[in-house]
């Protein structure tokens, strides 16, 4: 593993001074009464006057947002792969016309994404009438259409990052060397060429994370579910602060280890073009 935590104590260090900026923010410019009367383990649901435990409470919230934010991840990696490997296949032409019009959908807000699916989903019911329930009840809380909506983002800009990759790799020595021995551009594609891409891929996992993180936010807002995000949106003060740090502190750790592996592999490629 790829993890220096001296510099992983200095990166959280920042990151929670600019929580803690962020928690206090409100109360510096619209009053500290408010915030100081909030405990640490109570938050208030918006709109409403009660209030909540937020311990043990937090914990389901995370592991909730997590198993649909990994879930998406995964689904994501795989459909990108899968279509890279068969537009690989197919005519040049054909793949510049895959490229484009991954870049218009790179365009759309995430918000229309999620709006567009909602209306196909009512569509779908009044046509065949399948249910697919797209609102969360706290009792029986939904994954399938979060993981799938959570999905659509990162499977469009790996496609799009995958394929930059395989047009690199294409022209490397080695894939001329296998193809002079008479191996199939399938064999090569699936056997060497996608090793070296998801090893390439790694070095853009931290701005993926990034994405995934800021659209989640949209999910659970737009779905109403009951995650971290939206534990975060209702929280303030101390609270908010809790809540920030159980989000920050995982990824700041995830992000370390992309850093520094990506660091390595930059280090090796150096030394490797100096020989």
């Amino acid at each position: 593993m790829y993890f220096s935590f001296h510099s992983y104590l200095r990166r959280l260090r920042s990151t929670i001074l600019g929580i803690l900026i962020i928690s206090i923010l409100p109360a510096l410019i619209f009053g500290i009464n408010t915030q100081l009367h909030q405990q640490v383990y109570v938050y208030s649901l918006r709109g409403l006057t009660v209030t909540k435990d937020m311990f043990p409470e937090i914990y389901d919230q995370f592991f909730y947002s997590m198993k649909i934010f990994f879930a998406a991840l995964l689904v994501g990696l795989l459909v990108a792969l899968i279509l890279t490997f068969i537009t690989t296949m197919l005519p040049r032409l054909i793949q510049r016309i895959i490229y484009g019009f991954l870049t218009a959908l790179e365009s759309l807000p995430d918000l229309f994404i999620v709006v567009i699916l909602q209306v196909f989903i009512v569509y779908l019911y009044k046509k065949t009438g399948i249910v697919i329930y797209f609102y969360n009840d706290y009792n029986n809380p939904i994954y399938l259409l979060p993981i799938i909506v959570l999905s659509i983002v990162p499977t469009i800009q790996l496609f799009k990052i995958t394929l930059l990759l395989m047009r690199e790799e294409q022209h490397r020595p080695y894939v001329t060397v296998a193809r002079a021995m008479g191996l199939s551009r399938f064999y090569i594609t699936l056997k060497h060429v996608f090793r070296n891409i998801l090893t390439s891929l790694f070095q853009y996992s931290k701005t993926i994370f990034v994405f995934m993180l800021s659209n989640l936010f949209i999910v659970e807002y737009v779905y109403n579910l009951n995650g971290i995000m939206y534990l975060l949106m209702n929280t303030k003060g101390a609270a908010f602060l809790v809540t920030a740090l159980f989000i920050a502190i995982p990824f700041s750790v995830l992000f370390e280890i992309a850093d520094n592996y990506n660091a390595s592999v930059n280090n090796k490629q150096m030394e490797e073009n100096a020989a």
